[in-house]
């Protein structure tokens, strides 16, 4: 059965095409201004691996799902409902709705499968995922915690226990997710407890674009005292803020450290807050899972930067966590352990789409 897969980012598409679970081919295009031109452009790129054979199901990331705790056949309520999350994933679901739309358009027979972001964190207990206000904010604006990342960090934390040849029951991990978008997941065996990302996907970690944790009362400072406009302030968080903001050259780590080893202040300070808010977090979620049996690096950052890696693990020993040095420095694209203390640090390449191809057929199986 062959399964497309659509990632729509705020401006581009990422595709791929499986065969169930086997890559048949995949590919991702950039500045995209209309999903339906970007859809044509991948179908003549899968066009050779298609072999002139339909697309039986379509999986779709969806960014912000609320509280659905797994995967859902899109139909006029799910499409409704995940419009009307768009307001708090701006970036994100507008797109993914986008490419959505464009997909059925095109695909009008096949199945087009809603696979969440946010439904891994739904085994959050309530005492991570609610805010310290007034319970009717909970219950009838349903303000909480809902996190991100989630197809990320469950499909890391399936790929670790993999490798180990023994089920994810088996383990307790701390999974940072580090790209130009950032969480921290703690998952206890199998199941995610608590994570960075909170109400939207602005919480938590210093990102690309985004500011991370900011005082509440700060922005609403601003509001009544410096009469900012709140959608002008929303706009400075998610996309004016976090590394290109404080290091004044740009969003992109590789750029910032390049510029941090030239001497550069600005850059060095932001590698340093990036890192530090990182620790902070690994530290946190030592506490809630009471140990951790490994440390896991995913996602652009993650997976690429040893400088960083490095900064982040240092002075984490008392804590059973140290890396190999050479290790964290050699090249590679695979699954590999690079510290070996008490507390093991790995790289592992994130897999969403496969995750996404794995769920949508696990919810047409079912």
């Amino acid at each position: 059965m062959k399964i497309l897969v659509l990632n729509a980012g705020s401006s581009s598409l990422k595709y791929s095409l499986y065969e169930t679970e086997h890559l048949l081919g995949q590919g991702n295009i950039e500045r995209v201004t209309n999903m339906s031109d970007a859809l044509q452009t991948a179908f003549a790129e899968l066009a050779p691996a298609l072999k002139g054979e339909a697309v039986k199901a379509v999986g779709h990331r969806i960014v912000h799902g609320g509280t659905f705790p797994g995967p859902l056949i899109i139909d006029a309520k799910v499409e409704k409902a995940i419009d009307a999350l768009s307001e708090l994933a701006p970036l994100h679901n507008p797109q993914c709705l986008a490419a959505y739309r464009a997909a059925r358009e095109r695909l009008p027979d096949a199945v087009h499968v809603a696979v969440f972001d946010t439904a891994f964190h739904q085994t959050q207990p309530k005492h991570a995922y609610a805010y310290a206000i007034p319970p009717q904010y909970l219950t009838e604006k349903k303000l909480r915690r809902y996190g991100f990342h989630g197809i990320s960090h469950k499909s890391v934390a399936l790929r670790f226990a993999k490798i180990h040849h023994k089920p994810a029951s088996e383990f307790r991990l701390i999974v940072c997710h580090l790209g130009n978008g950032c969480s921290v997941c703690a998952v206890d065996r199998g199941r995610s407890i608590d994570t960075s990302m909170g109400f939207t996907p602005l919480e938590g970690l210093v990102m690309g674009t985004r500011s991370g944790d900011v005082d509440a009362g700060a922005i609403l400072h601003l509001i009544a005292h410096e009469k900012e406009n709140p959608a002008a302030l929303l706009h400075m968080l998610n996309s004016q803020s976090g590394l290109q903001a404080v290091s004044g050259i740009s969003n992109d780590m590789r750029d910032i450290l390049q510029a941090a080893d030239s001497g550069n202040d600005r850059a060095r300070f932001a590698v340093d807050l990036f890192c530090y808010r990182v620790k902070k977090f690994i530290g946190a979620y030592l506490a809630a899972l009471n140990g951790a049996d490994a440390l896991i690096f995913t996602a652009g950052i993650g997976e690429h930067s040893a400088p960083i890696r490095a900064s982040i693990c240092e002075g984490l020993d008392q804590l059973g966590i140290a890396i190999d040095g050479s290790l964290n420095n050699a090249e590679s694209q695979e699954s590999r352990q690079i510290g070996h203390a008490k507390i093991a640090v790995w790289v592992i390449p994130t897999e969403e789409d496969r995750q996404i191809a794995r769920e949508t057929v696990c919810i047409l199986s079912a």
